[in-house]
């Protein structure tokens, strides 16, 4: 080979490798630039994203405050005479006792609705235990009724004869400086008050939380005195009462088919006791801040209907024994009524009372209605005998520690 072929060969291999090296090297830029690019792209994303997501956030806060601020505005409007009930509160100048159950009403709309629900007229006479600083009192008279008022708290009683004491007069508004469980004067007072006939009194309160239960059995036995009950429930307390909500069905009881209501597993001792003197119903649910200050609890408007004593179901004994018998049947929730009852009768007769009541023997107490635990009663009583020893009652288990008074 010549020395020029041979001196051509390398001047093209020498090319060729400076080609395949430039186009590596641009390659490589290529790469880099791109990778660079992309890098810059994804940081700019994901940064777009964080801004977007946080105004996004921001824009949400500010439209649920917004929102709340205006469901708060239209909750609260007051559009009635005299002070509003946040004017009222503050008015007062007193602050509220938490071991007296003192939360009081600030929600214009709920103080009409409870006051709506009992259905208050000019001709009505009615209890309002608890008035607080007043606000639900000043709804009830705005209707023209005349009010009695049993108030615990010293202070409290006195600013409301200072105010609606003297704004309305004794005639519309009586004022009674006493605690409510220790009042002797209600099976007398409204006496004189109600005509004896179609009319009765009613009651609408905001009462403590902490004695619910004990209010509600003074009260409801007195279905010939009082025709409405109105109160303010913890919510929880109130579901298990408002025996409206249980819903019926068809049980077959000895080739003999029986409309019943439906179960609830929070059926409990007061649930009977509320079911056979009264029919409940549930009004409306009460947050908490239409209170000042909030209670702890969710809370609702409740009501019942006091039955007149003839009525009541017949029982074969006193009403202290039948209930005494229904606690014994709750003794222990969660277990089977014939458990529940061998401390109460003998194995044959709780075969007898199971057999005739259809349920099986696998029932639980929560699973039988109030008229159940009447023919229950009645029958251990008049077919087999037992004796039932009156027994003081006992506390139900309703109540919650918080508690509320307007």
């Amino acid at each position: 080979m010549t020395s020029t072929s041979i001196s051509s060969l390398s001047s093209r291999l020498i090319s060729s490798l400076l080609s395949s090296s430039s186009t590596s090297s641009s390659e490589s830029s290529r790469r880099h630039f791109n990778n660079k690019n992309n890098n810059n792209r994804v940081f700019k994303i994901e940064n777009a994203g964080k801004k977007s997501a946080f105004r996004l956030s921001n824009n949400k806060r500010k439209a649920k405050k917004t929102k709340q601020e205006e469901k708060d505005e239209m909750k609260r409007a007051f559009d009635g005479e005299g002070l509003s009930p946040e004017e009222r509160v503050s008015g007062a100048k007193h602050k509220a006792r938490r071991w007296l159950g003192q939360h009081f009403l600030i929600d214009h709309s709920v103080l009409i609705d409870a006051v709506r629900s009992a259905d208050v007229t000019k001709e009505d006479v009615i209890l309002e235990i608890g008035p607080g600083t007043g606000n639900l009192t000043a709804e009830l008279l705005r209707t023209g009724c005349k009010v009695i008022a049993v108030e615990k708290d010293r202070n409290l009683a006195k600013t409301l004869r200072e105010t609606l004491g003297k704004e309305f007069g004794e005639d519309e508004l009586e004022i009674i400086e006493e605690d409510f469980m220790k009042w002797k004067d209600l099976d007398t007072k409204f006496v004189g008050l109600i005509d004896g006939g179609e009319k009765r009194a009613k009651v609408v309160a905001n009462i403590p939380y902490n004695i619910t239960t004990d209010i509600l059995k003074r009260l409801l036995p007195m279905g010939d005195t009082f025709e409405d009950l109105v109160f303010m429930f913890q919510e929880e307390v109130a579901r298990r009462l408002a025996t409206e909500e249980r819903g019926e069905k068809m049980i077959e009881n000895a080739n003999e088919v029986k409309k019943k209501k439906k179960s609830n597993s929070d059926f409990r001792a007061m649930s009977v006791r509320t079911a056979y003197y009264s029919e409940s119903r549930y009004i409306r649910p009460v947050a908490k801040d239409c209170f000042d200050p909030p209670p702890n609890v969710e809370s609702c408007l409740i009501g019942f209907k006091p039955k007149r004593k003839e009525h009541l179901l017949k029982i074969n004994g006193t009403e202290k024994q039948f209930f005494t018998f229904v606690q014994s049947c709750f003794a222990q929730k969660r277990k089977m009524l014939k458990n529940n009852l061998r401390g109460t009768c003998d194995a044959e007769t709780i075969d007898l009372a199971l057999e005739i009541l259809g349920r099986g023997d696998k029932v639980r107490p929560q699973e039988l209605f109030m008229e159940d635990y009447v023919e229950l009663f009645n029958f251990v009583r008049e077919e087999r005998k037992v004796e039932i020893e009156e027994k003081d009652d006992e506390d139900d288990d309703e109540d919650d520690d918080d508690d509320d008074d307007d």
